[in-house]
């Protein structure tokens, strides 16, 4: 698969490389978390990890669809924490 198809990799070049997660429960609000990430790390450990949170399944094929969360804030996401 090329990158031009992927959208999760088109969500995370959109994403600049880091976190794009502004929840209010994490204390980002308005600010995204903004932590650096590698494109490489997708989940994997170490520095730098992140996953996919798919905000909007219906649309999966479109990066829009995608926020793209260091693996703390995913975590939380996924946990409702």
């Amino acid at each position: 698969m090329n990158i031009n198809d992927n959208p999760i990799e088109k969500a995370f070049i959109r994403s600049d490389g880091k976190c794009e997660c502004r929840s209010w429960n994490h204390s980002h609000n308005v600010v995204r978390c903004g932590q650096e990430l590698i494109l490489e790390q997708r989940g994997k450990q170490g520095k730098g990890r992140w996953e996919a949170h798919c905000i909007n399944p219906k649309f999966s094929e479109s990066a829009y669809s995608y926020e793209i969360l260091c693996a703390d804030c995913y975590k939380r996401v996924l946990f409702g924490i």
